[in-house]
């Protein structure tokens, strides 16, 4: 399928995917089983030159140094370079030491970092590497723990939140009217948040646009963030309202090109609460068209773990970059 300057394949990883070779595999696991699961599959279907980890401080400094360490075991037996890093430009400053170029061969797992670490990760290997082909897996999870209920389980506390663009996405036509296109999820109120503090700055929004994704990983998850959105999503116009696959980031892309045409010149302000590839096919899409675009997030400064989260399907997603 090609869109664009991009040209993409997705498949399910499984016992009979093709064997993959790579100069460079980059993950940030951490204490959830699910940000280590590819490791698994690479094993038995990966050649690598090496894994490069990073090691996210700020997300780890409530465990123990043992328990920091358990996670690592898995890659006793890899040719690794763990990257001790406290923030994304940290990371790509001690990246930039490891040579990856524009013919390097790149695997990247996004199942590990965190969605503004996408967007950043992403950017810098196409613009800064300039690398020509790159593999993104990611791993679904299988159920959700909810130890505290669907409305009060993930990020509960909007005040840890501060609304922001994210670096590299940053539009400078500041005073441009926008279009806001928010990608919703199931932590309950932070799409209302986005919209409410968009709209204490003074930002001229002439359309708002929530998406929901459906199918979602699971008929759960969708009620969820249709429940957890309900006030917001009820405020929009029904063609305000729209759908994308949660796990295919490529009918994201599709979906913002169509967004982006009705739009016309229109900046488009787009944040991505929901899955980590609605995030990628709105990172690519964003690359593409990035003078007419800026990406919002609602950062957080703690974050919580589902340390018994199990791992769900695995994905492959090629991207060619003309």
């Amino acid at each position: 399928m090609a869109l664009n300057a991009v040209t993409y394949d997705m498949e399910m990883v499984s016992s009979n995917s093709d064997k993959k070779e790579y100069d460079y595999f980059i993950m940030a696991p951490n204490i959830e089983k699910r940000s280590r699961a590819i490791l698994k599959w690479c094993r038995r279907k990966v050649t690598c030159g090496k894994f490069i980890l990073a090691d996210y401080k700020n997300f780890h400094n409530s465990l123990s140094e043992d328990q920091e360490n358990s996670f690592y075991d898995d890659f006793a037996s890899c040719s690794k370079e763990i990257l001790d890093v406290s923030n994304d430009v940290e990371l790509f400053r001690k990246m930039n030491s490891i040579g990856i170029g524009r013919l390097s061969k790149v695997g990247v797992d996004i199942t590990g970092f965190s969605v503004p670490a996408v967007y950043s990760l992403i950017y810098y290997l196409r613009k800064k590497c300039c690398v020509s082909s790159l593999d993104v897996y990611y791993t679904e999870p299988r159920n959700y723990i909810y130890e505290e209920g669907y409305f009060d389980s993930y990020h509960p506390n909007n005040s840890y939140r501060t609304c922001a663009p994210v670096t590299g996405y940053v539009n400078s036509g500041k005073d441009q009217k926008e279009v806001l296109t928010i990608f919703l999820g199931f932590d309950g109120g932070l799409a209302g948040l986005v919209y409410g503090k968009l709209g204490e700055e003074g930002k001229e929004i002439i359309r708002t646009i929530v998406v929901n994704g459906f199918p979602s990983y699971t008929a759960k998850l969708k009620d969820v963030s249709l429940l957890n959105n309900e006030i917001l999503i009820s405020s929009r116009e029904r063609s305000d309202r729209m759908t994308t696959t949660a796990n295919n980031p490529f009918d994201t892309y599709n979906l913002l090109c169509r967004i982006k045409k009705d739009s016309g010149n229109t900046l488009l302000n787009i944040c991505t609460i929901g899955s980590k590839p609605m995030a990628l096919g709105a990172c690519l899409f964003a690359l593409d068209y990035k003078d007419d675009v800026k990406v919002t997030y609602p950062f957080y400064t703690k974050t919580k773990f589902d340390v018994l989260e199990q791992e769900g399907k695995m994905w492959r997603y090629g991207i060619i970059f003309d």
